[in-house]
């Protein structure tokens, strides 16, 4: 009893709820409450009982010491938000309750807000989205048409591919903008395809190797070990990732600087499983150790002097981390200002299928002569050639080259090609490969490894006696193409493929929805050289229509853009579906749209649709998509 007296006389007359609750054991039991409690429970039994379930477990167990994070932030009792506050008093476990009600009911309005602000931002960024793509999309049209003339100067095709991969890049910019509604509330899909990293990494290079020249900036990339060089993931994001940490390097590195690039592929013990390991370190301004804790954070940079005149919006690494981890991996920083800054990053990915089978089976066997004066790079070559089947003499001077072609010659064997570096000490390139050729013959083979711009180097070398090149960082998938590019059985493939026409879609008719003229234009010219009959509609009503007025088996195939007038693409797909026609139900329907998010390519599948191709097009892959439902025809 004296303990209750005790209990009112200090806790009776506050107007806030409270409990007190005794340790017993392993738990605790209520043993009063004040007035403002039982009115708060106004029933029979005691307010500890009344309360949500967690809470009330929470509350009755645990330690001796409780603190605000043992319960949670929030409860609602009788239509109104309370904050509960625990605390020990002597041997007895207290627990205040303060009403948050009007600040609860504030919040949840602001929320609401945000929500309904955030719901109308990715509204209008999914239109924004499709408006954009068009003009990009005649860009990046017109650049394919222009690549697909005859009789292109060496010079202009290589402008016309840089175009193609800028556009490519810029597109994935765009496609970063647009996606930050999804990367804000965690709602990233990633798309799994099979990534090639040679491709990947030129790709990256051709951006970034232009940045760091324009910025008078030295950048090197060095290849460790490469356990696969096929991986299964999203190209786009990966790609986003690599960007992201150069394009800051470049940024943040003052002209006479260097970014050093190092990239690895490693076994985990896992089978099919590897470890991807990126660096990217730069000598450039560095950060101090206090912005080193908010690098990651959105919308943060470092204000100072050197950073003013630097443009970004401070999203890049936030990106760039919550792509790292949506892919199971983890980044570090180690940074000091004045020092530079590294950038370290590891993504467990599995192997894709070796595609190099055919490779090795037509470059077993052969020998080579491997022209290098760098014992480390020589090494990394021949490990490679020995993957592919492919043995190797080595000749580090023009002597040894000549001696080697000699002995080779005298008895009676033959040498595959030459593979040779652009640069040996002592040795006058331009010089020495005319008389390898003079020597050799025209049959023989000679290739050309440099990192440096082969368009840039092409008309010299030519002339010089090579006959292809292979860009390093030498991959082995390039090195294996470029071997078998050579090779009796690569040669006549390309004779049987007669005038170089690869998709022969003769006889089969296509129905075009689209709307956009130039669209239009472009799509028209890029499929009909593919020998294909298109007839085209505007909007999604007049496909119906027009579908369901022909007669069974006129179209092989439509394509379908979804954003249009009057009816859009997937109505227009769910409507034919459901036409009672011969071959409604068995057309192939694929949509080609702006619409690119991995949740667009959902919806058009689940309207009916057979496949879905984004635009810009990639012609590779809507050949490959009409050839898939169409059939080869000529190919």
């Amino acid at each position: 009893m004296k303990k209750q007296e005790q209990f009112a006389s200090v806790w009776g007359s506050l107007d806030l709820p409270v409990i007190v609750l005794a340790h017993e054991g392993e738990s605790f039991r209520p043993v009063y409450e004040n007035g403002a409690a039982d009115a708060l429970r106004g029933g029979d039994g005691c307010l500890a009982d009344s309360l949500p379930d967690e809470i009330r477990n929470r509350l009755l167990t645990g330690s001796t010491c409780p603190t605000g994070e043992e319960l949670p932030l929030l409860c609602h009792l009788q239509g109104r938000a309370y904050s509960l506050v625990p605390f020990m008093w002597g041997d007895f476990r207290v627990c205040m309750l303060h009403e948050v009600t009007a600040y609860y009911n504030e919040n949840q309005r602001i929320l609401n807000e945000a929500i309904m602000a955030n719901k109308a931002k990715t509204s209008f960024l999914s239109e924004m989205s499709h408006d954009i793509r068009t003009p990009m999309g005649a860009i990046i049209g017109m650049t394919d048409i222009a690549l697909m003339q005859g009789d292109i100067p060496a010079r202009v095709k290589e402008c016309l591919n840089k175009i193609k991969v800028a556009s490519g890049h810029m597109m994935s910019l765009l496609n970063e903008v647009l996606d930050m509604s999804r990367i804000e509330s965690g709602r990233i899909l990633l798309q799994e395809e099979d990534v090639d990293l040679a491709d990947l990494l030129h790709e990256v290079l051709t951006v970034i190797r232009p940045q760091a020249d324009a910025g008078g900036l030295h950048f090197s990339l060095k290849l460790e070990q490469m356990a696969e060089e096929r991986l299964r993931g999203d190209s786009v994001r990966l790609r986003q990732i690599f960007i992201n940490l150069l394009s800051n390097a470049v940024k943040f590195t003052p002209e006479g600087g260097g970014i050093d690039m190092v990239l690895s592929v490693t076994p985990t013990g896992e089978p099919n499983r590897v470890m991807m390991n990126l660096r990217v370190r730069d000598n450039g301004i560095g950060m101090s150790q206090e912005f080193l804790q908010r690098i990651f954070t959105a919308f943060e940079r470092e204000e100072k002097s050197t950073t003013s005149k630097i443009q970004g919006t401070g999203l890049g690494m936030a990106i760039t981390k919550n792509l790292v981890e949506l892919m199971g991996g983890t980044i570090t920083v180690e940074s000091r200002l004045h020092e530079g800054s590294c950038f370290t990053v590891e993504i467990p990915f599995t192997a894709s299928p070796d595609l190099e089978e055919r490779h090795r089976q037509a470059l077993a066997g052969k020998r080579l002569l491997l022209f290098d004066d760098n014992p480390e790079q020589t090494q990394l070559i021949c490990s490679m050639l020995e993957r592919l089947g492919i043995a190797a003499d080595v000749a580090a001077d023009a002597e040894s080259a000549v001696e080697l072609l000699n002995d080779m010659s005298f008895s009676d064997g033959e040498y595959f090609a030459l593979l040779t570096v652009e640069k040996v000490k002592g040795v006058e390139m331009l010089l020495f490969l005319p008389q390898v050729r003079q020597r050799m013959g025209a049959d023989f083979p000679i290739l050309l490894l440099s990192e440096n711009d082969w368009s840039q180097m092409e008309y010299v070398y030519t002339r010089a006696g090579v006959d292809a090149f292979i860009p390093l960082p030498l991959f082995r998938t390039r090195l294996s193409a470029g071997l078998y590019a050579f090779t009796d059985e690569a040669k006549r493939a390309v004779q049987e493929a007669g005038d170089g026409q690869r998709w022969n879609f003769r006889g089969k008719r296509i129905l075009l929805a689209e709307d956009n003229e130039i669209n239009r234009e472009i799509a028209i010219e890029l499929l009909g050289m593919a020998n294909l009959q298109i007839e085209t509609v505007e909007n999604g009503r007049e496909a119906v229509d027009r579908f369901a007025e022909t007669s069974p088996d006129y179209y092989d195939m439509i394509l379908m853009d979804i954003q249009m007038p009057v009816m859009n693409g997937l109505e227009a797909t769910r409507a034919i579906r459901a036409l009672d026609c011969a071959d409604a139900q068995d057309i192939p329907i694929v949509a080609m749209t702006a619409n690119a998010f991995v949740e667009d390519v959902r919806n058009s599948l689940d309207a009916g649709m057979n496949a879905h191709i984004a635009k810009p097009l990639d012609m590779n892959q809507v050949y490959s998509t009409l050839d898939f439902f169409l059939g080869r025809g000529g190919r």
